[in-house]
């Protein structure tokens, strides 16, 4: 296989064409976002940023919503850029939930979950909930700062106490909250700052997981995971015709080779801001 690669400090970065029919998406497409990139993808006439990809599963760690537009496009191949999933530098944390509302009470948001038959359970401490998230026996940990209370798990299978998370999220937004992605640390911030009502702080799947669901064919809802991959490649700008299926993959991978080894890399530092914030080492093609 042709492929253009990258060797950074902690990652090699491969990157290529794949078949899109072979790849395996771990996480729910939300169908608002998917179609934008569609339209971007035909206003600009090329492929911008590849996805990143397990090199050993073919299981898609970041963007799922490519794979969605490509598919759409009915396009054979897309650009991916293959990683060594278990490389100890790739990370993989989650991103908890946190719910406002105004004028409304920790109580209040308790009672929009146990409606929805889940037991309750009081947690002594943190630390305490993140065990029993790390053993899967919670769905979610709630706490409003001073108290912590733990959804207890109807199951220990991680796809099924993602399914109730989600569920959890869409009583939430139902009731009238306002429901936020955010990372644990700032999770606990938010909530001791009174910033919340409560937050929600859920399980962090581990690598196996994501591979045993993804390569089963099935999917964890929408923000289940938040890899934390040390460097990323951006602005490969691969031509459509490359991957319309009008010349052969592996000729189109030869292609994409040679073009990006005709182009310049700027370096950026992790913490750039660019479309968004990144927080690892980008290789921008120019």
């Amino acid at each position: 296989m042709s492929f253009f690669e990258i060797k950074t400090k902690h990652l090699v970065l491969k990157i290529t064409l794949e078949e899109v029919s072979k790849l395996h998406i771990h996480e729910e497409i939300i169908p608002e976002m998917y179609e934008k990139l569609v339209e971007k993808i035909r206003q600009d006439g090329f492929f911008k940023d590849p996805v990143i990809v397990d090199e050993k599963t073919l299981v898609v760690l970041d963007g799922m919503h490519r794979v969605a537009a490509a598919q759409t496009l009915k396009f054979p191949y897309m650009p991916v850029c293959l990683i060594d999933y278990d490389n100890p530098e790739v990370k993989l944390r989650s991103w908890c939930r946190t719910a406002f509302k105004k004028s409304s009470s920790p109580s209040e948001a308790l009672s929009v979950i146990s409606r929805l038959g889940l037991r309750m359970t009081k947690v002594a401490s943190i630390d305490d909930a993140f065990a029993l998230l790390k053993a899967r026996k919670l769905v979610v940990a709630v706490t409003d700062g001073d108290s912590v209370s733990g959804v207890v798990s109807p199951a220990s299978d991680i796809k099924i106490i993602y399914d109730w998370v989600k569920k959890i999220e869409h009583a939430l937004k139902n009731s009238g909250f306002d429901v936020g992605y955010v990372t644990e640390e700032e999770a606990l911030e938010k909530a001791r700052k009174g910033e919340v009502t409560v937050s929600l702080i859920t399980p962090t799947i581990t690598k196996e997981e994501v591979r045993k669901v993804a390569l089963r064919g099935e999917v964890f809802a929408h923000k289940a995971t938040r890899h934390i991959v040390p460097a990323r490649p951006m602005n490969v700008k691969v031509p459509l015709n490359w991957i319309d299926g009008s010349i052969p993959l592996e000729e189109a991978r030869r292609r994409l080779s040679e073009y990006l080894g005709k182009k310049q890399i700027k370096t950026l530092p992790p913490g750039t801001v660019l479309d968004r914030r990144y927080d690892e080492e980008l290789f921008v093609f120019e």
